[in-house]
């Protein structure tokens, strides 16, 4: 077991999050062993129409209708089946290999006893959720040369919507695709952005009352961010927002953008940012849909926008109409940031007594490291609190809603123009979703502890700054417990419990009406948690790490606790140290557990890479430290890896790659680009002399490795 931190009392104070059900923890203290006892409990509540697939407002039970559950994106489940009284008899029913190189970042939909998951690529699976047989497949042909954007993109999807008979995904190329849900056959395709100037799409789109919406999704290189509704029957574009202001006159005047053009010091942001990549949420209450944005290029905010301005919408929450797209309000969680602290993680919606007073808020754990509770009537913030070490900001101040920042962080200010600053450039909590019990009331999420050393360097091709994410403190030696799982009580500020983790960054959560908490974990377990303490029930070995969240539904009356298993391969390769364990690497599946499953789990087969002896280039010491210098600036080690030899995915260890015996090769394909067809993009502004100081440095990390292994 982890060792568990908890606070022994909750000082009597339990609150009811979302919809107001007493019988929820009625059922759950006297009943959970019941087969529907909770059910038909929730039932009596006209609201909680849970087992309706079109109405988002009830919690899941049967069915997992919505990427987080319901509207409300709680990643909440109604069951209670399985509980933390039998959860030890939890085995797996099936499993089944997906046809799938770079993981799973997806949440499953799960509607009338079948499961819709999506791979990177944009693939999209449906499978008996019985028997986990595949009942169609869908591979789009997407094209990943546009542009870095499009290339990472491609080796990204973090999930569909299923609403109707179809099922909507979006594409790198920018695509937002709608399918035929009994046969995966293409019902319409529309465009949502250009690929050409820098976008793709990697997030999951929500579907409301006949709209779809979409983000757009990388802010590195000039896209300007966007939000856009669609018609959900034929695909027509119904309206967009644009997140930041662009170039004068570019775009149609809007209340929006008049506050935000104040707050660039041009007037407008000339490369663009804000990208909607990640949750989308429908709040029924108001009628209005609330998302986040991303940062903006240059990180340096001298760059971006000199001589000040908090650069509007960037690193904020938005709320809009959600059937004209006009703007009702923004929260900026980090103004004027420097440090790539966006704000597009889980949004999460409840309704939250505080000291007698009922509230309607959102709640956000970001990267900034604070856990965000908002009012969702007009944005206001109630409470901002770090759930990590923070060494950028004190605190906030509750009447202007801004961080109150500490001396040093903002590193392009300092003299040698460097700063060690907690949590660093991945943040403090990141994509991974996050799950809320309204029995306990506590929010659980995966959180890590690490720091980035940053450092102003103009010649840095993302954002002007250079990133050291093994930076003194958290080097690879050094991380374990730095990963956690939190138990955060919204009303107390404070995390209940917290259970230290062997890896930093690991899944997202589920918890269900059985007092339980599902968490996967970057060593590839799955762990069951009471909900209420925190102590550790079940776990299962599963052959690879887990960064999606876990799914429950209702199947031939058994309760299937699904994992979807398969460590994403940027992150095992930008992050290896940190994100990925041994023996964690293997095959990416999906894996159904009922209680008495009896199915053996597959064997995990990790390919071994074949050995290549690199080529003996004669360098120097101090040709290999600009060969370095300039593996860093690329940002070459964002897709390979910070030792060039990625670990798994369609993207190739430069250490053993064939074009590093080749001078001519290596130029044409690292500064000429002739292998951005698959999503290499040529770095152009890179000499002839350059590119075999690289390719120097790469065969010396080659021959290191590769004498190594000997």
């Amino acid at each position: 077991m982890g060792m568990l931190e908890s606070n022994k009392a909750m000082n009597g104070k339990r609150f009811v999050a979302n919809l107001v059900v007493i019988a929820v923890a009625a059922a759950w203290a006297g009943a959970a062993s019941a087969k529907n006892g909770i059910n038909d409990q929730l039932q009596m509540s006209e609201l909680n129409k849970h087992n309706a697939i079109n109405d988002g407002r009830g919690y899941a039970a049967d069915n997992w209708a919505y990427k987080g559950g319901s509207y409300y994106e709680q990643n909440f489940s109604a069951l209670t089946q399985v509980n933390d009284r039998n959860v030890n008899r939890l085995g797996l029913s099936w499993a089944l290999d997906l046809n799938g190189v770079d993981g799973v970042s997806a949440t499953p939909i799960v509607i009338d006893g079948v499961i819709y998951v999506s791979l990177p690529g944009s693939i999209v699976y449906a499978v008996t959720a019985n028997t986990g047989k595949v009942l169609w497949k869908f591979e789009p042909k997407v094209d990943a040369s546009h542009g870095f954007s499009s290339s990472w993109t491609r080796r990204i999807n973090r999930g569909i919507a299923v609403h109707d008979g179809k099922v909507y995904v979006g594409t790198a190329d920018c695509k937002l695709i709608a399918l035929n849900s009994k046969n995966g056959e293409i019902t319409w395709s529309s465009s949502v952005c250009d690929p050409t100037k820098e976008h793709g799409i990697a997030g999951a789109p929500l579907v409301v009352k006949g709209r779809v919406y979409i983000g757009s999704g990388v802010s590195d290189f000039g896209a300007v961010g966007h939000l856009s509704a669609f018609d959900a029957n034929n695909g027509k574009e119904l309206w967009k927002f644009f997140t930041v202001p662009n170039a004068p006159d570019s775009h149609t005047k809007s209340k929006a953008m008049d506050i935000a053009s104040k707050t660039w010091s041009e007037g407008y942001a000339k490369d663009g940012g804000a990208a909607v990549w990640g949750s989308i949420v429908y709040d029924p209450d108001f009628d209005t849909v609330y998302f986040g944005t991303d940062s903006a290029s240059s990180i340096n905010p001298e760059v971006r926008s000199p001589g000040g301005g908090d650069t509007l919408y960037t690193n904020s929450i938005l709320a809009v109409d959600a059937k004209t797209g006009e703007y009702k309000w923004h929260y900026q969680a980090v103004p004027r940031d420097a440090w790539d602290y966006n704000a597009n993680m889980p949004i999460m919606l409840a309704d939250i007594d505080f000291d007698g007073v009922k509230k309607k808020v959102l709640m956000q754990a970001p990267k900034s490291g604070f856990f965000y509770v908002v009012d969702r009537s007009n944005g206001k913030l109630i409470s901002a609190d770090n759930f990590v070490p923070v060494s950028w900001a004190s605190h906030y101040d509750l009447d202007t809603g801004r961080p109150v920042e500490l001396p040093g962080a903002r590193y392009y200010q300092n003299s040698d123009g460097k700063a060690l600053v907690y949590p660093g450039v991945w943040g403090g909590h990141n994509w991974q979703p996050m799950s809320m019990s309204p029995v306990t009331g506590l929010v659980y999420f995966s959180a890590w502890n690490l720091s980035t050393l940053y450092a102003t360097d103009n010649k840095a091709v993302l954002g002007g700054v250079l990133t050291d994410t093994y930076s003194s403190g958290t080097s690879p030696k050094d991380v374990k417990g730095r990963g956690s799982l939190i138990a955060w009580d919204p009303v107390q500020k404070m995390a209940r419990w917290k259970i230290p983790q062997d890896l930093p960054i690991n899944g997202g959560t589920l918890s269900t009406a059985g007092n339980l908490v599902f968490h996967g974990t970057a060593t590839g377990l799955l762990n069951a948690y009471s909900a209420e303490n925190g102590q550790l029930l079940w776990s299962k070995k599963t052959g690879s790490a887990i960064h999606a969240a876990p799914v429950s539904y209702n199947v031939d009356g058994k309760q299937v606790i699904l994992a979807a298993v398969g460590a994403p391969a940027m992150a095992r390769n930008s992050l290896p140290a940190y994100s990925v364990g041994e023996n964690a690497r293997g095959a990416t599946r999906l894996m159904a557990f009922v209680l008495d499953g009896k199915a053996r789990v597959p064997e995990t087969k990790v390919r071994e890479h074949d050995k290549v002896a690199p080529p003996n280039i004669p360098s120097t010491k101090e040709a290999l430290k600009q060969g370095e210098e300039l593996y860093i600036r690329g940002s070459c080690w964002l897709c390979h890896g910070p030792h060039a030899d990625s670990i798994g995915g369609s993207i190739p260890s430069l250490t053993r790659s064939p074009i590093l015996q080749s001078k001519e090769a290596w130029y044409e394909v690292v500064v000429k680009g002739a292998k951005q067809n698959n999503g290499m993009i040529g770095q152009g502004d890179f000499s002839p002399e350059d590119a075999e100081l690289l390719r120097a440095y790469v065969a010396d990390k080659a021959r290191g490795q590769f004498n190594s292994k000997k």
